[in-house]
């Protein structure tokens, strides 16, 4: 550990209040090894083959803050989105019409992550577009995908 771990401990719980204003746990994790790297510290807020590891906002998947106490109900990113997206693709789900709402229903069931649908909207527009999907609006006025 570091010879000045105490003095750097006490600089960083002075900066704390302004590195939390930053929302992004990357941008704050980033600030704070900047901040041990010129003190002379070590580099361990990296885990080895890993750009980061997971920083006390986070643990298990949970946000900080006043919504600690609840479970994350919804994906973290659109890029699970889009893997489970493919998978629909190569199986035999689009051999029938179906809506976001369906293809959000069909994730939560399978995969047991609720997207949002705006998550699937970009690479469903994306694959209608390349003709890996076809797209049409059915009576209801909402878009259908199929192969």
């Amino acid at each position: 550990m570091n010879k000045n771990f105490h003095e750097l401990k006490r600089q960083l719980a002075e900066l704390s209040e302004t590195i939390n204003k930053f929302e992004s746990e990357a941008v704050q994790l980033r600030i704070v090894e900047l901040l041990f790297n010129q003190a002379g510290g070590e580099r361990f807020l990296e885990a080895p083959g890993s750009s980061y590891a997971v920083g006390p906002g986070r643990a298990g998947g949970r946000e900080a803050g006043p919504s600690a106490s609840r479970a994350r109900t919804t994906a973290p990113s659109a890029s699970g989105a889009v893997a489970a997206l493919s998978g629909l693709i190569s199986s035999d789900f689009f051999n029938q019409k179906r809506t976001i709402g369906d293809i959000v229903k069909k994730c939560q069931e399978e995969v047991g992550t609720r997207y949002k649908s705006n998550a699937f909207s970009g690479p469903l527009s994306r694959y209608a577009n390349s003709g890996v999907l076809k797209r049409e609006k059915n009576a209801e006025g909402k878009y259908v995908y199929f192969k």
